[in-house]
């Protein structure tokens, strides 16, 4: 019987070789919008119990008059408010210190596992936030899909009318604590448009349909107040791929390419914007459902009542989702971060363990994303290739 020594005379000789030595990231996507937002949309929150915005939504008592008449002194109210508590996210990497002070060390050590992974834990928390800004930040309630009370306050909830389903099937009937449709009255409202069949018949299912220049140019103006316009869209790289594919060519380079300045991401100019696509928007084509959040778009049930604006079909019909396309103003658009080093997506430091060599490192962020108005935003889904 010969002895078995439980390593071969290759393996006992000869080290292995890591080539390329570099580290392939096969999951993580590009923020590109979440990057965006950070550069031109940056707020600090500087401390207080609440984060608070101000808008005007209704006009003082003025009218006409004849000689004589007596005016109507009543006192109105026309100023409202919304207000927004900070979010909070972290990303942990625990390790042993064996594994980075003994054996991960020295010319052995092709790849840091400590570099490695603090870099996989920035990765992690800007995903995360990515995709939230795409999702909504309050509790399962009539109308709302999923309870998400610990999360962003995303676009979704601004972009809303408090009738008429976003991308994600929910409805917002408020937004910072502010009743839609109430005292307020529809100033903080805009209306999501869907771009498929809307003529289909109540229990059928709705296909998605293109989305046409008319459409864009018309979303464009709809959230233009006087010189207040859209300076960005972002969409899906499905629906990007269709607007360079089929809608540029036919516009004899009114749709050029367009490089900002401050960032340097390359995309589709239109009027006064930029168009670019962003890895984590909602998609049907290359959404996901996953560790990180769920933005894979699906379909839902058309409830009653929505904006004939919408273009959505009649109440029981299924409405497919399909890619999403969002005119933004920026100018509009607070990414409200604290102002605390330890909560700007920083770093912790380790912190050991009391009864082993287990360290644990964390980066923390508190953030929001506040909309001072909805109406200089336009929402759009149901967008097929």
């Amino acid at each position: 019987m010969s002895y078995d020594p439980g390593l071969d005379e290759l393996s006992a000789t000869t080290v292995y070789e890591i080539w390329p030595r570099t580290v392939q990231d096969n999951f993580f996507n590009d923020v590109a919008f979440l990057a965006y937002i950070r550069d031109h949309c940056l707020a600090t929150f500087g401390g207080g119990s609440t984060m608070q915005q101000t808008f005007l939504y209704a006009p003082l008592i003025t009218n006409s008059y004849g000689l004589g008449a007596q005016f109507n002194l009543e006192k109105v109210q026309t100023i409202a408010g919304t207000r927004f508590d900070p979010k909070y996210y972290v990303s942990i990497y625990p390790e042993y210190m064996e594994n980075i002070d003994v054996l991960n060390v020295g010319p052995n050590a092709v790849f840091s596992l400590l570099n490695l992974n603090m870099a996989n834990m920035m990765n992690s928390i800007c995903a995360d936030v990515a995709i939230a800004m795409s999702l909504h930040g309050q509790p399962t309630g009539s109308g709302i899909v999923g309870n998400r009370p610990y999360d962003i306050n995303g676009w979704p909830e601004a972009i809303n009318d408090g009738i008429t389903p976003g991308w994600d099937g929910s409805i917002f009937t408020s937004y910072g604590g502010q009743a839609r449709n109430g005292a307020i009255g529809s100033t903080f409202n805009s209306i999501p448009r869907y771009c498929g069949d809307s003529t289909t018949t109540t229990g059928n299912v709705s296909a998605a349909g293109a989305l046409t220049y008319s459409v864009l140019e018309e979303g464009y103006w709809d959230a233009s107040i006087g010189r207040e316009r859209p300076d960005l869209g972002v969409t899906t790289k499905r629906a990007f791929a269709y607007i360079k594919e089929k809608i540029q060519p036919l516009q004899r380079g009114e749709l050029a390419t367009k490089q900002d300045a401050i960032w340097g991401v390359s995309g589709v100019a239109m009027n006064d914007a930029i168009i670019f696509p962003d890895d984590y928007f909602p998609s049907l084509a290359y959404g996901a459902n996953g560790s990180l959040g769920n933005y894979l778009t699906s379909t839902f049930t058309v409830p009653s009542g929505v904006s004939s604006k919408s273009n959505l079909p009649a109440a029981g019909a299924t409405a497919t989702v399909g890619e999403v396309f969002v005119w933004f103003n920026t100018s509009k658009i607070q990414f409200r971060l604290s102002t605390s080093p330890r909560y700007q997506f920083g770093l912790w430091g380790f912190y050991p363990a009391a009864d082993s060599t287990k360290v644990v490192a964390r980066t923390h962020a508190a953030v929001n994303l506040v909309f001072t108005s909805a109406r200089h935003q336009k929402q759009f889904y149901g967008i097929g290739a």
